[in-house]
């Protein structure tokens, strides 16, 4: 049997044969002239069956055995393969297309206003949503401005209970102390100067008690407030204790050793004293941040030439120094011939 192939495209067929209706085949070639011939088709009741389907026939488009070749009209293969079969008489052509999909004109305008609500309802989103944005900013910005104005106000709050906590505390347990603090409602740290000598000479018990009274005025304000701070050395910042006070007014001490330099003691005292009202001198000395060692080196004839006050003010000068710089409890100083080391005397 002779197949017939679907096409995708329109295609125009030269006719070769057509089927007469009175059963006699026509045949044309480009080169030779019209014939006309009898011929024997033989009709057995023949079917077309197209994806399980039978295609419908009548008498005129009725398949038809011709010399045992099985011939299908186009027309009837157009129709099972949902092509559409045209004759073109003008130029004896039989032009095979595909048939258009036939479009509902109101299914296109549905789809189009389909098209326009959604596009105005995405206009209306997008818009909104600018909205939003705007309100969120000025809702961030509001919040930042609150946040600077509670920072400010915990600020002067935190001021002011500085002042009344050095009003309150300075002089306790004739510390003459100087009471800093730093931070927020939750977070408080405090900074308290004095001398080495004033908080050495304050017992474990009345350091604790003292930081306690600073804390429990500390709560009284601030009840939620983690409060930590630092003991200093008022004469060169050093820290010589940390402490924490929880919520119940509990404290938390911790003593900072101090450290001990004495080639850096020997090198300031030597800058500060090495030509003293015109008459040259040297130090050692040894030691801890407790107890120190001084030794004062200088000529015999040089010392005798200073007056008792300068005597005086140098090695007062030394002891403060000492005392009040380094931190230093305890100062044992010699004044010796730096010629024999013999000792000059005492202080």
């Amino acid at each position: 049997m002779k197949s017939l192939k679907s096409m995708k495209k329109p295609v125009i067929i030269t006719a070769v044969s057509a089927l007469a209706i009175s059963g006699a085949l026509f045949s044309q070639s480009t080169y030779a002239a019209q014939v006309t011939k009898p011929i024997q088709a033989v009709y057995n009741n023949i079917k077309i069956i197209y994806n399980g389907t039978e295609v419908a026939s009548d008498a005129k488009t009725e398949p038809f055995l011709l010399d045992g070749v099985t011939y299908i009209p186009l027309k009837l293969a157009g129709t099972a393969l949902d092509k559409k079969v045209t004759w073109d008489g003008t130029n004896k052509r039989v032009v095979i297309a595909d048939n258009g999909v036939p479009i509902d004109q109101s299914t296109v305008t549905a789809l189009n206003n389909q098209i326009t609500t959604l596009t105005q309802e995405l206009n209306t989103a997008k818009a909104a949503n600018t909205t939003k944005d705007a309100t969120i900013a000025q809702l961030q910005k509001d919040n930042q401005t609150l946040k600077d104005e509670a920072s400010k106000n915990s600020s002067d709050s935190l001021k002011d209970l500085q002042r009344k906590l050095n009003d309150d505390h300075r002089d306790d347990y004739n510390t003459n102390s100087d009471i800093t603090l730093d931070g927020n409602k939750k977070d408080i740290s405090v900074t308290i100067e004095m001398t080495k000598s004033r908080w050495t000479d304050l017992t474990s018990s009345r350091k604790e008690t003292f930081l306690e009274d600073i804390g429990e005025d500390i709560l009284k304000e601030y009840k939620d407030a983690d409060i930590e701070g630092t003991v200093k050395n008022s004469s060169n910042r050093d820290k010589m204790a940390t402490f924490t006070i929880n919520s119940r007014g509990k404290v938390s001490l911790r003593d900072v050793a101090s450290s001990f330099d004495a080639n850096t003691i020997q090198r300031d005292l030597f800058n500060r004293y090495s030509n003293y009202a015109g008459v040259g001198f040297d130090f050692s000395v040894r030691g801890d941040s407790s107890t120190a060692d001084v030794d004062v080196y200088v000529g015999l004839d040089d010392w005798n030439k200073l007056s008792s006050l300068q005597r005086s003010n140098l090695t007062d000068g030394v002891i403060d120094f000492l005392k009040n710089r380094e931190s230093i409890d305890r100062i044992n100083g010699t004044v010796r011939n730096k010629d024999n080391r013999n000792l000059i005397t005492n202080f």
